[in-house]
């Protein structure tokens, strides 16, 4: 069981086990005005449960809505630990909190409703070596998530002013910019170094569905807002940006 400030999640069965890249994902992604999420591959539903915390607190400001988050994955064990966890979940009044076993393409294909947010730590290897692990191959493998199939499902269920964020490795996130290219529009990305010395290793994109324009108030505000944050500095320890970041979400 892995231990949150204000909630604990099962993991134990779960393809993988919760990581950073979830949480840092979770953190960075906005919820206000959020009444629908999706996420797509959610393994052990570590992102899901962030996000239904912070919707809870954006609830205490804005009264009760009705809210729903759906997490989608084809592991049955790591959908068993998002089950089990919602039992212990503190939900008060956050109830629709819903997992499905099931292909990412075949809940497109069926689903008639579309989401205000979605969310997405995708596998993404390629080409690289596979483990022993059938399991861990496709958590970390993309041959049942393509990003074509990734790129199309969320164009697919978001919701017309909706927005879609996911974190992947550099290499991968260009990949699937080129994939997504007049499909979906970027409009934020966080670049993040493990230290000061370390090049980018992960990137956060936020796309919608429609180019940015520039907004009246601000004609030369960029289409895409681009921020960098360094998780340790120099000398191993926790950058304060980073502390301030996830201070809601770890202990």
């Amino acid at each position: 069981m892995f231990h949150f400030k204000h909630f604990s999640l099962y993991h134990d069965n779960s393809a993988l086990k919760i990581s950073t890249d979830a949480v840092l994902l979770a953190a960075v992604t906005p919820v206000d005005q959020v009444r629908t999420v999706l996420d797509i591959g959610c393994g052990c539903g570590v992102i899901a449960y962030c996000l239904a915390w912070k919707m809870q607190q954006e609830n205490t400001n804005r009264g009760k809505d009705l809210q729903e988050i759906i997490g989608i994955d084809i592991d049955a064990p790591s959908i068993g630990d998002a089950l089990k966890s919602k039992e212990i979940f503190p939900q008060r009044d956050f109830q629709n909190i819903l997992f499905h076993q099931q292909r990412i393409q075949d809940f497109a294909q069926k689903n008639d409703k579309n989401f205000d947010l979605i969310v997405s730590n995708p596998p993404f290897f390629v080409d690289a070596l596979k483990p022993n692990t059938p399991q861990k191959n496709i958590s970390k493998h993309n041959d049942t998530l393509p990003f074509e199939d990734l790129r199309d499902a969320v164009c697919q269920l978001l919701e017309p002013e909706g927005s879609f964020f996911l974190i992947l490795p550099a290499n991968e996130s260009e990949r699937f910019e080129q994939v997504s290219q007049n499909q979906l529009f970027k409009f934020y990305q966080l670049l993040i170094q493990p230290t000061p010395s370390k090049t980018v290793n992960r990137i956060i994109t936020g796309y919608r569905l429609s180019p940015a324009t520039s907004s009246e108030i601000c004609p030369t505000a960029p289409a895409c807002v681009i921020e960098t944050l360094c998780i340790r500095n120099a000398d191993g320890s926790m950058s304060e940006a980073y502390r301030k970041l996830t201070e809601e979400i770890y202990l």
